[in-house]
């Protein structure tokens, strides 16, 4: 079936999806070896590739096993574009994509929230890997840059629902890490 839906051409009103670098193994990694668009994304998260990795990390109860774990077991994305060197200069094709980190929410409270918010295009949504988080990824098609937009959105969140985002998640180049969560949202004009 999955093969039948990347080979059906795209409805003409569908926007181009946009790609983003995908890195093997560990937050240090700075070497892109791929690239992934919102759907193929989904279907990595959704069908569990990371699947035995987010079980375990989510059994791990020492703080700095926890850390050391999450930190070397996951593969992961920067979802503002295609990077030649992971790093705010090695940016090579932006995807106007932002990944917004909310840690230690009500993760069904706050995905509700997020979908509800129309003044913003959610492209994905789903838990983060410890599974007291979420990660949105909205699309940016204001005049601002990648971190202003980030903060705009952060202040908003903030001063309205009381909800703060991981400011530390706002550098152009910062990478997400990609779980498996089965309750994955994709945008179904990214489909």
């Amino acid at each position: 079936m999955e093969e039948l839906k990347q080979n059906k051409k795209r409805e003409f009103w569908k926007p181009e999806p946009k790609r983003f670098s995908f890195l093997r193994k560990g937050v240090w990694t700075t070497e892109p070896c791929g690239v992934m668009d919102p759907y193929s994304a989904y279907v990595y998260i959704r069908d569990g590739v990371a699947k035995y990795q987010t079980e375990r990390l989510r059994e791990i109860m020492d703080p700095a096993a926890f850390k050391k774990y999450k930190q070397s077991q996951f593969e992961s994305v920067i979802f503002s574009g295609v990077y030649e060197r992971k790093c705010d200069e090695g940016l090579r094709e932006p995807s106007g994509y932002v990944c917004l980190d909310f840690d230690h929410v009500d993760v069904k409270a706050t995905r509700e929230l997020l979908m509800g918010l129309e003044m913003f295009e959610t492209v994905l949504m789903f838990r983060s890997p410890s599974g007291h988080g979420v990660k949105w990824v909205v699309n940016n098609k204001t005049l601002f840059n990648h971190k202003a937009f980030y903060v705009a959105v952060y202040n908003y969140l903030k001063e309205t629902y009381h909800l703060v985002a991981d400011l530390d998640a706002a550098d152009l180049s910062h990478g997400c890490l990609l779980p498996w969560d089965p309750d994955v949202y994709i945008n179904p004009n990214f489909m």
